[in-house]
């Protein structure tokens, strides 16, 4: 009986874990692709050069009382992901409490709702929406990642986190892929202009986007329908939250030692302290020596996800020569390398880290060196701030630009970031195992990680690409130094058997 009993325990735990990843490929499918091509489609459908926009003959029209004009459009992008990133680095703070309170499955559904909210705001882009979609949308990305963890961690044993974690990972990645692939197929069969995408076109590609994410929120739905006659049970691996063993006015709240509140809500109370010590705990963390040298890596990683999620889709669809479907084929080669990496470095990380974790971040900064080198050599300068006509589409080199280089380029983006985030996961983890640590020393990564992301997107409409690609180098070779000197620090080399 008692094997009967663990054997349906499993299956559940499988069950929750593969309705989890369902409902972050389909989410991020609408999501990550929206990010990588709503900087050109927001420029398209409200920029007075386009088609349906009149202008009262000064290039500015007016859409829900707000004038529009050409250089305003073409920022709006880059605006938008920047209050993203901005509300995910403050709510990553504030999402221990919020889970606590709503518990990690109402939590998913809830932050998941807005998530589609802003991806229903670009089917129609109207300014005010935008950013008030960007804004709900940042503000609930933390508690998404937070509510994720613990469900993930709850239903899978430490020897089975490799195996669980990585199908998660596949599937959150293959998001990039399926999305994009859409919109080349889509766009590679429409005719007209390649400048300005028609209304009608817009309309069908988010919308797509919309009920996609609408279909990630019903997996998470189903999530919640399927756990929600059990009472608070026992994880298979506990992501208890620790609480002062002396709150003895909150006995009625918390257990005393460790509270498991991934499916058991904690009070308002008992969560502003759990908040609050975790918060005293990541500002301690802050300024130990270890942590300070990671938040270089962290920030380089910010700053690469501003670059490869949505500035370089970006100069892909303005540079003139290309068609711009080409930026969804550009998207896809990023989710494949990602996947290749993910897998090579992540779920067969007990293969290729027999020699610590530092040579697989410098492979991720070679790897993103030599692409840094052929965007410059191979993409317009000014790309990032405006459209570039087909005679002016060339690089320092390749004249004119090479779609082949593009692709190239993409696939090993997406590589060695995946270099740089599975070290980074693993170091944390090695570093900071216990659960007091561990959620700090995540949410100061994530802190960091948004913030230089926010900073990114912010000044992507300002500096020309060559600027952009320095930067990159400087962050990269400072922040891959800054990790080796932690790892160094703390390797132990695996001994052997004489």
């Amino acid at each position: 009986m008692e094997s009967v009993q663990l054997l349906t325990m499993s299956k559940k735990n499988w069950l929750n874990i593969v309705l989890l990843g369902f409902g972050f490929m389909f989410l991020f499918t609408a999501f990550q692709t929206s990010a990588f091509v709503q900087t050109i489609t927001i420029n398209s459908f409200l920029s007075p050069k386009c088609q349906g926009n009149s202008t009262n003959g000064s290039g500015t029209y007016i859409d829900g009382g707000i004038p529009i004009t050409e250089e305003f459009v073409s920022e709006l992008g880059y605006y938008s992901l920047c209050l993203i990133y901005l509300m995910v680095a403050i709510g990553n703070w504030l999402s221990v409490p919020v889970v606590a309170v709503f518990g990690s499955r109402l939590s998913l559904i809830i932050t998941g709702a807005l998530y589609v909210v802003y991806i229903g705001a670009l089917v129609r882009p109207y300014v005010p929406m935008i950013f008030i979609g960007a804004f709900l949308l940042g503000s609930a990305g933390g508690i998404l990642w937070t509510a994720q963890g613990q469900i993930l961690i709850q239903n899978s044993s430490k020897s089975r986190m490799p195996v669980t974690s990585g199908i998660f990972w596949l599937m959150l990645q293959s998001s990039l892929i399926y999305g994009n692939l859409f919109f080349f197929i889509f766009l590679s069969y429409q005719k007209g202009d390649n400048i300005c995408l028609e209304h009608s076109e817009n309309y069908i590609i988010f919308g797509v986007f919309t009920v996609l994410g609408l279909l990630g929120v019903m997996f998470f739905v189903i999530l919640w329908l399927v756990n929600l006659r059990e009472k608070a049970p026992k994880s298979i691996h506990s992501t208890a939250v620790n609480v002062n063993e002396g709150l003895s006015e909150n006995k009625g709240l918390l257990t005393k030692g460790t509270t498991d509140y991934s499916t058991a809500p904690l009070s308002g109370k008992a969560a502003c302290i759990v908040a609050g010590r975790s918060l005293v705990r990541a500002v301690k963390l802050m300024f130990s020596v270890d942590m300070m040298l990671l938040s270089i890596t962290f920030i380089y990683t910010g700053y690469e996800l501003n670059f490869w999620s949505g500035v370089y889709g970006t100069v892909v669809g303005r540079t003139g020569v290309f068609n711009r479907a080409n930026i969804g084929l550009a998207g896809l080669f990023i989710g494949l390398g990602e996947i290749v990496g993910g897998g090579l470095f992540g779920i067969f990380g007990r293969y290729t880290n027999r020699w610590g974790k530092d040579p697989v971040v410098l492979l991720g900064m070679l790897v993103h060196f030599a692409v840094y080198l052929l965007v410059f050599y191979n993409l317009p300068e000014n790309s990032s701030i405006k459209n570039i006509s087909v005679p002016d589409s060339f690089g320092a080199l390749f004249n004119p630009s090479n779609i082949y280089v593009v692709m190239v380029c993409a696939f090993l983006l997406g590589l060695g970031d995946a270099c740089f985030n599975t070290q980074i996961y693993s170091i944390i983890g090695a570093l900071y195992p216990s659960d007091e640590n561990s959620a700090p020393a995540m949410a100061l990564f994530k802190f960091f990680q948004s913030l230089a992301a926010m900073v990114g997107f912010l000044t992507s409409s300002l500096i020309t690409l060559q600027w952009q690609l320095l930067a990159l180098v400087v962050l990269g070779a400072v922040g891959t130094l800054t990790f080796a000197l932690v790892e160094w620090k703390h390797y132990k080399p695996p001994q052997h058997k004489d």
